[in-house]
């Protein structure tokens, strides 16, 4: 760590301090952004069902309340038309949402919904 080998007056020690924080004080608006730019990734691929949504995201290793809250469904609806899907699964998402915009972008959509074959209901 730099706060192990650097002096506390050192310039490049304030430098990374003042990094941190400002990267701290950024976090909430890089979450609002990454949380628009899915929506827009959904809305130009068509893809306004938001159990459809739920189920992308649940596929790639979303957390559960970052679906909630880019798809809008509640918890009951959540489980009852996605969740049964990935039940026996034993995997439980993890990804942070600046990630999930990541590997949206990386992915294609047809890569992602191999074996789905109308699992999603509606």
């Amino acid at each position: 760590m730099p706060e192990e080998i650097l002096d506390p007056d050192d310039w490049r020690l304030k430098a990374i301090l003042e990094y941190r924080i400002e990267m701290k004080l950024r976090e909430p608006k890089r979450i609002k952004e990454a949380e628009w730019r899915i929506k827009q990734y959904f809305q130009k691929h068509n893809i306004n069902n938001p159990f459809a949504q739920a189920y992308i995201l649940r596929k790639i290793g979303t957390k559960q309340s970052t679906i909630l809250k880019i798809t809008g469904l509640s918890k009951p609806e959540y489980y009852r038309h996605v969740g049964v899907l990935f039940r026996n699964t034993g995997y439980y998402g993890q990804l942070r949402i600046t990630d999930v915009e990541a590997v949206l972008r990386q992915e294609k959509i047809s890569d992602i919904l191999k074996g789905a074959n109308s699992k999603v209901k509606g």
